[in-house]
Formats: structure tokens, sequence, C-alpha cells
């Protein structure tokens, strides 16, 4: 149905590792075969698939629950707990669903959809999937296995946006987190069991044999959450991991051992920073007298610009990503569906930066603190604070502050609480209305709009071309709306871009893996060869 680019390409890593902590002796014992063991660069936070949307739970999320549409690992809609559709006009569509079952063996119906999609829309969340559930109007099961689905109004992206949202038990619709969480919920269709889940540290599974899709190698998968990027590399250099995703530094070490490989592909991940473009006084921004400013400098075009031009990203790819990184100038490189063939990477312009901010009354800048995740993104507290030594370097006195990401993730979502924050959104449509509705849109809970847009961005002119896009189901005309928006979003500097990551896998011999444009780590893609 839609136009996607195919964004998978190659990339170097580098760095060193040190010896594997005591932790992982005891996973010496295992031998590989039978049990996969992958280091998982950032710890889930729940089991209950509808409750926040972010990669590390949908990815775990994604071995115990099915969903109706499959995304490959360039993004192309699939067949997954509906074995085909058709469309009958632009807004009714029609799913043939698989005739399965549930891990606890009971029969998977089309009710189990319904019920499934109306508590993603409807389950109070920092990070919703409702907006990928907003546009429909309705759901019906005319036969136990047929779904019907009418839409508001024409959606071309139906089919991408179904694979975001898992499908449970209707007997579990009222059931809080919590139960998801001790496991007494967390009965899915998918490919392996639920066996245990110790939050923060791993989430071990069973192989599920009665699974409609291909049988898997793997008859446990251990997935364990290393968030020190030297010790989860030095966990497969030890013998005691299998796989390991965002492999930052160490490259040279694994491409010098023949035990072990690289797996490298460009992501969609797009990087980020947000600004406080709603407060009248923002809450980390104060004088040089560290007294509160009368008035947020950051709903000046001026000082966003100005930020922006202090940046020196080609600076950043080299010395902070390694090189592991391809500078942004909007959600998707130059070329993608729904981008402007007009943008180019903001400049790096100190000297611009500074009579920008005098123009907009800041002649000796003034006080800031940048916030940021510190195991979530690749490089994120180095991204933070070199991010704050450009801005200090233009005038702006900035400090840098990170957490971990169990902390940072609920920020933003009720009230934005930061001033400049770091961001990162995986474009896994491969087009730009998913970022633009998640990020930029002004903010509406019932449309399901703005979910994500922790600055309160609203642009009524961003807002008409998107809302009109996504309701043209030719590509061409859809993605030359999006791509006018795009224009006036980031020439109105609605978000600061940074870059797009490279991901970097590493792996013992004989396990392989195919790279995945979302950068997901899922264990049915993870081959063993002799």
């Amino acid at each position: 149905m839609t136009q996607r680019r195919d964004l998978l390409g190659l990339a170097l890593a580098s760095g060193a590792a040190w010896a594997a902590p005591g932790w992982l002796a005891g996973a010496r014992a295992q031998r590989p075969g039978g049990t996969l063991r992958i280091g998982m660069a950032a710890p889930n936070t729940t089991l209950d698939p509808h409750l926040l949307s972010n990669t590390p739970n949908n990815a775990v999320s994604g071995h115990i629950f099915d969903s109706l549409i499959v995304n490959d690992e360039r993004s192309r809609s699939t067949p997954g707990l509906a074995e085909s559709w058709t469309r009958r006009d632009d807004t009714h569509w029609v799913f043939r669903l698989r005739d399965t079952r549930f891990h606890d063996g009971t029969p998977f119906t089309a009710e189990d959809a319904i019920v499934s999609l109306q508590r993603a829309t409807d389950l109070p969340s920092a990070a919703s999937f409702r907006t990928y559930t907003r546009s429909i109007k309705s759901m019906s099961a005319p036969e136990p296995l047929t779904l019907v689905v009418e839409t508001r109004a024409p959606d071309p992206l139906l089919l991408n946006s179904l694979s975001r949202v898992r499908i449970i038990s209707a007997k579990f619709k009222d059931t809080p987190s919590a139960e998801y969480n001790a496991g007494r919920a967390a009965i899915g269709t998918g490919p392996y069991k639920l066996q245990e889940y110790i939050p923060g540290n791993r989430v071990v599974l069973a192989r599920n044999d009665a699974w409609w899709g291909p049988r898997t190698p793997w008859d446990t998968v251990v997935l364990r959450a290393v968030t020190d990027d030297a010790a989860r590399l030095a966990g497969l250099l030890a013998g005691d991991l299998d796989i390991v995703e965002a492999v930052i530094q160490g490259g040279d070490r694994v491409r010098a051992d023949a035990r072990f490989h690289l797996i490298r592909g460009v992501s969609s991940r797009f990087v980020y920073l947000g600004t406080d473009q709603v407060n009248d006084v923002s809450p980390f921004i104060t004088g040089n007298d560290g007294r509160p400013l009368d008035r947020n400098p950051l709903k000046d075009l001026r000082v966003r610009q100005a930020l922006s031009l202090a940046i020196n990203r080609q600076a950043m790819v080299e010395r902070v990503m390694e090189g592991d990184a391809l500078i942004a100038s909007q959600f998707l490189p130059k070329g993608s569906p729904g981008t402007s063939p007009n943008l180019e990477p903001p400049p790096f312009d100190p000297n611009r930066a500074r009579a920008l901010l005098a123009e907009a009354g800041y002649p000796r800048g003034f006080r800031l603190t940048v916030h940021g995740p510190n195991d979530r993104y690749i490089n994120d507290a180095k991204i933070v604070q070199a991010v704050a030594q450009m801005f200090t370097r233009v005038g702006v006195e900035t400090k840098a502050e990170v957490m971990p990401w169990s902390t940072y993730a609920g920020k933003n979502s009720q009230r934005t609480e930061h001033s400049v924050f770091l961001g990162a959104w995986g474009v896994n449509t491969g087009e730009t209305s998913n970022p633009m509705s998640a990020l930029v849109a002004t903010r509406d809970a019932q449309a399901g709009l703005g979910v994500s847009n922790g600055g309160r961005y609203a642009n009524p002119e961003v807002d008409r071309r998107l809302k009109e896009a996504l309701r043209t189901m030719e590509d061409d005309a859809r993605n030359t709306l999006l791509g006018e928006a795009s224009e006036i979003l980031f020439r109105d500097v609605a978000l600061i871009p940074l870059h797009h990551e490279v991901s970097v896998w590493a792996a013992r011999r004989g396990v392989n893996y195919v790279a995945r444009a979302d950068q997901a780590t899922l264990a049915v893609g993870v081959k063993q060869e002799d």
C-alpha cells in the first residue's frame, strides 16, 4: 500500500571491551544451541503489551504476543495473525484470521483482536498506542475468524499501524498491568512462552511448539538486560552471550577474533533534541544570575535556530558516535517517502548562533540544563554532554543531566518537565507521517495525535497537511503533503535534528541475524548455522 525505502546499509564500528562481570559466570554452564542468550542494551519496563510503546517493550512483547500484521526487517507489511486481507472500499477492511491458539490453549478469535485494539486505544499511557489506532471507527466479527475494520477516513497506513498492536486474550481485557508483569496475564499466541521475568535483569522464554510460524531453532531464549556497553560485549567475547545489540565500542576486538562477527545496518531511528515551547517560564532555564527568566527563550524561533546552529553534527558523528551515524536534516534521509528535497542538515555556525541570541534579547545568553537518558540510545549520555558543551561555547551556559531510561521515559508525558531534552523515534513505517503524528502534531489525546510531543509544539499548517496526508491513499500525493509539512516544521525548528543511528550487532560464528530498520533484536530472526 505504501512506498517504502530500504534503509539498510553498512557502517563501521570500533573500540574496546573489558572482562566479563561476575553475574555472567553461571551462564557458562549452558551450551549454545538449545538456548539463545541475547544481550539487550536497554531493559523493558513492562510485559503489558499495551502500556508503554517503546522499542525495548515492543521487542520483548513481540516474542510472547503476535500482531495481526507483521513488519519484516525492511518495514514491509506481511501476514501475522491475519492470514490475508482485502479492502472493500477506502474505509472498510476485511481480515481473514488464522486458526490458532493462545499459550493456555484458548482459541484465538476476532473478538480477541477487537478487545486488544480497543484496550490499546483506551489504556492510559505516557507513550500510548492510540497513535496507531486513532483512525479506527468500528470493528466487528461477522464470523469467529473474520474481522472487519472500518476507519473514520481513508487510512493508507492501517496495515503498518496494526503491526504495532499486540493481541491479548479477550479474557484479560480488564486485567491490570501488574498481572502481566507477574506472568499471569502474559499469555499470547507468539513464538515463545514466558518462563521468568526479573525486571531490569532478564526475561526467560520457552519455545511455543504450537506457533503458527516457522519453527525456531531455540528451545529457550534468555533476553538479558546489560546496559553497560563494555559489559555487554565482554559477555559475548567470554562466551556467555550468543548475540548482543548496540555494539558501540569494541568492534575491532570482534573483527580480530575469528569466533565472532559483526552485523550492521542503517536504522530508521531519528535522534533529536526537543525543546519546551509551551511553558511561559521554562523549568530548567534561568538568567546568568541563577534567577528564573520572566519568559521562555525557547518560544523564540531565533533562540531555537541558535541552539541548532551551535551543534557541530559532523564532530558528533565522527567523535561521539565513532562513525556509526548519519547526519539528519529531517525524520528520514532525503529522498525517503514524505521528506522534503529542500532540507539540508543545519550548518555549524557558532557566530551566527551568537548573533541570533543577541537579536532575541540574550546577548550574554542564559543558563540551561539539557536532559536525557543514560541507558537507552546509542551514546545517549555522551550526546547530552557534547550538546551541553557546544551550547556553552556560544554563550548559553549549559549543564548536562542524565538518568536511567526507567525514570526518564515518563517525563514530558502529562506536562513538559524539561527545557531541552534528548529524544529518538524509530520511523518504522518507512515514511514520515508516523513520527510527525506522534512528535510534532498538536497534542490531541482523543485523536491520538501528538502523544509524544514532549515540547508541545503546535503549528496549524503542519496539522492541516498531516491530516490531509493521513487520508490520502495515493502515494505520490500523500508524500508531497508530508514533504511540505516536513519543510515547515524543520524550518520552524519544531525539533533539533541530530542524526540517524547505525545499528551494530555482534554474534558468535554460527549465529546470524538480518539487521532490522526498527533496531529490534528478535529471537525469531536469529538463525543458527553449522
